[in-house]
C-alpha cells in the first residue's frame, strides 16, 4: 500500500507534464471541418484521408505479420517435429519488444515518424523474400527461421512506436477512441483472417510462395503511408537519442497519476487474470472438447474482442473513460469467475468471449487515455513503454496463472484470480480517485 499513498500524494497536474522540453500537442489539421464539428460515428474517422491512409497500411502490415508467423511455426514443426523449438520461435520473437522497445520508442519522438515506418516496411520484405528462396531451393534450416522471425520482430519493434504515434496526428481528439478502436480492430481481425489465409496459401501454393506473396503485402502498405499528407516530424525542440531521452520517457509514466494507474490496472490485471495460459486446460481436461473445443474458444475470445471495440465505435465519443475503463476491469474479473464455474461447454465460451469483449474495451480506453495526456514529444516512449508493459504482464501472467492452476485446477485458479482482480481494481480506484473522476477536457 505503500506505492498506492505515494501516488495519492503527487501533486503534478494530470493532463500537463512536468518534464524539460516537452511540448503539447496541437490539434489534428484535417481535410474536413465536417469532420471536426459532426457527432462521432463509427466511420468518422475514415473520413479523414490520412488515417484512412494509415489504417488500409496498417491492415495490409498486420495480415502480413500473420501470415508470416503461421509460415515460421508451420515450417519449423515441418523441419524438427519439436514443440520445444516451435515454443522457442515465439519467445525468440518476443526478445526484441522486451529489449529495445522503449528505444523504439525514443526514435519515434526524434525523427520523423512517416519515414521510421517507410523505413521498416521495406526492410519487413527481407525476412520473407530470403526465407521464401532458401525454402525453394530446399537450404531452409530452423536456425534460418530463428534468425530472420528476430528481424522481423526487430522491425516490427521499430515501426509500432512511430505508428500509433503518428495517429493522434491525424484526427481531432474528439475522434481519438474511434480511431483508436478501428485501429485496435486491425489486429483482432488479422488474429482470424491470417491465419486462414496462411493456411490456404501453404496448402494450395506451398511454404515459400506463402513468404513470397506475405513480403508482398508489405509493398502497398509503404505506398499507402508515403501517400500521407501530414507530416510525420515530432513537434518541438529536436531531442537527442541517448539514455537521458529514454528515462524521461519513464519518468513521464511515473509523474503522470492517470497514466501510471492505467499501467499499474493493466499490470494488475493481466498478473493475476491472464487466462489465454491455460484455455488449453479448459478444452481439454475441464469441458473434454479436444482441439477443436481449443479453437473455438480462442476464436470466441477475438469475437468477443471484435464486438466490444464494435460497442465502442457505435457509442461514439465517451466522456467519463476513466469510470469506463474501471467498470470493465471488474466485469472482466466477473467474467474470471463466470468462466471457472462454467458447467458446460458453450458457458464456457460465453464467459471466454465475455472476457474478450471487456478486455477490449478496457485497453482501447487505456490506449486513448495515453495518447490524449501524452504530448506529441512523447507519444512514441509512452506507446513504447505501454507496449514493453504488455510484452512482459503477459508473460509474467501466463506464468502466475499456470501455476495457481498447477496448484488449485484450473477452474479454482480463475475463482481466485476474478477475487484478486476485483481487489486490485477497486485498490488502484480508491488509491487515484483522479482516475475515477478523469474527463478529457
Amino acid at each position: 500500500m505503500d506505492l498506492f499513498s505515494t501516488l495519492s500524494r503527487l501533486e503534478v497536474p494530470s493532463n500537463r507534464p512536468a518534464l524539460k522540453n516537452v511540448h503539447v500537442r496541437h490539434p489534428a489539421k484535417i481535410e474536413s471541418a465536417k469532420a471536426q464539428v459532426d457527432p462521432v460515428r463509427a466511420w468518422s474517422s475514415f473520413l479523414i484521408r490520412d488515417f484512412t491512409l494509415l489504417w488500409l497500411s496498417s491492415v495490409l502490415t498486420a495480415i502480413a505479420s500473420q501470415v508470416r508467423q503461421v509460415a515460421q511455426l508451420y515450417q519449423v514443426y515441418e523441419i524438427s517435429g519439436s514443440s520445444v523449438k516451435l515454443g522457442l520461435t515465439g519467445l525468440l520473437q518476443g526478445l526484441p519488444y522486451v529489449l529495445l522497445g522503449l528505444f523504439a520508442g525514443t526514435l519515434a519522438d526524434t525523427f520523423d515518424r512517416k519515414k521510421l515506418i517507410l523505413v521498416t516496411q521495406f526492410l519487413n520484405l527481407i525476412p520473407p523474400a530470403v526465407l521464401g528462396f532458401l525454402t525453394m531451393v530446399g537450404a531452409v534450416q530452423v536456425w534460418h527461421v530463428y534468425l530472420f522471425s528476430v528481424l522481423s520482430a526487430l522491425f516490427q519493434v521499430f515501426n509500432g512506436p512511430a505508428r500509433s504515434a503518428l495517429v493522434p496526428r491525424l484526427v481531432p481528439p474528439s475522434h481519438l477512441m474511434n480511431a483508436v478502436s478501428v485501429t485496435a480492430m486491425i489486429h483482432q481481425g488479422s488474429m482470424l483472417v491470417g491465419p486462414a489465409v496462411a493456411g490456404f496459401l501453404i496448402d494450395r501454393f506451398g511454404v515459400s510462395s506463402t513468404y513470397f506473396v506475405c513480403g508482398g503485402l508489405f509493398i502497398p502498405a509503404a505506398f499507402g503511408v508515403m501517400a500521407i499528407r501530414t507530416s510525420g516530424k515530432p513537434q518541438g525542440e529536436r531531442r537527442r537519442v541517448n539514455l537521458r531521452s529514454m528515462i524521461e520517457g519513464v519518468e513521464f509514466i511515473w509523474i503522470q497519476r492517470i497514466i501510471f494507474s492505467l499501467f499499474l490496472l493493466d499490470f494488475g490485471v493481466m498478473l493475476v487474470g491472464y487466462y489465454n495460459a491455460i484455455l488449453p486446460v479448459f478444452a481439454s481436461d475441464v469441458f473434454r472438447a479436444g482441439a477443436t473445443g481449443l479453437g473455438t474458444l480462442y476464436t470466441a475470445s477475438a469475437l468477443g474482442a471484435l464486438a466490444g471495440l464494435g460497442l465502442l465505435l457505435l457509442v461514439g465519443d465517451v466522456r467519463r473513460k476513466g469510470v469506463l475503463v474501471l467498470i470493465s476491469a471488474v466485469l472482466f474479473a466477473g467474467s474470471l469467475a463466470l468462466l471457472g464455474i462454467a458447467p458446460w461447454f458453450w458457458v464456457g465460451v460465453a464467459a471466454v468471449a465475455a472476457l474478450g469483449f471487456f478486455d477490449a474495451i478496457s485497453v482501447s480506453i487505456r490506449r486513448t487515455v495515453i495518447q490524449l495526456l501524452a504530448p506529441d514529444a512523447m507519444m512514441g516512449r509512452a506507446w513504447s513503454l505501454m507496449a514493453v508493459f504488455a510484452q512482459l504482464t503477459n508473460g509474467l501472467g501466463a506464468l502466475v496463472v499456470g501455476a495457481m492452476a498447477a496448484m488449485l485446477g484450473a477452474p479454482n485458479a480463475l475463482l481466485l484470480s476474478s477475487i484478486l482482480c476485483l481487489v486490485i481494481v477497486l485498490a488502484i480506484g480508491f488509491a487515484v480517485p483522479q482516475l475515477w473522476r478523469y474527463r478529457p477536457d
